[in-house]
């Protein structure tokens, strides 16, 4: 946050599975909401609002920031994860987890679009990226699941067979 302002994004400088593009976004995100609140907290304490006043009117901003704080770190804690990791399958399957997990964030926060961090050609194009890698993903959906080692007990039927699980028997 105390270095130099991430650069706006354009068409001609980002590649939606980028790591750099992906931080750049959720930096400009928080370093933009952060000045924004500061901005508008400021005003309305010089018009003889409190602190808390006017905090407790700028509420959804303040709620947007620690969104952005908080998926930012998350962010963060994946790439070290994915860099930590020997070249191979394994650091593929986080990238490509890590890729989702930012494209979707961005897709679905009204916060990317209302400010302007994304284009709607680049949120066009973000919808259609979440696709391919859905479908990149979904042959190691199994894999990923038993990573995390739930007990088949709280795993429902369609966790192992989904087309007997939604057979007409079943129905």
């Amino acid at each position: 946050m105390n270095g130099p302002s991430p650069v706006a994004l354009t068409k001609d400088n980002y590649s939606l599975r980028d790591k750099a593009f992906q931080i750049a976004l959720f930096h400009l995100r928080e370093r933009d909401l952060l000045q924004r609140l500061a901005r508008e907290v400021t005003q309305l304490t010089s018009n003889g609002l409190s602190v808390g006043d006017a905090l407790l009117q700028r509420y959804q901003l303040a709620e947007d920031l620690g969104h952005a704080f908080s998926e930012r770190a998350v962010l963060e804690c994946f790439i070290v994860a994915e860099s930590k990791q020997a070249p191979g399958p394994l650091q593929e399957i986080l990238a490509l987890l890590r890729s989702l997990y930012v494209l979707v964030l961005a897709d679905e926060e009204p916060v990317f679009l209302r400010y302007g961090y994304l284009s709607s050609r680049q949120s066009q194009a973000i919808q259609e990226e979440i696709v391919h890698l859905c479908s990149e993903i979904r042959p190691h959906a199994l894999a990923l699941v038993d990573s995390f080692g739930f007990p088949t007990s709280y795993l429902g039927p369609i966790a192992f067979d989904w087309i007997e699980a939604n057979s007409w028997k079943n129905v």
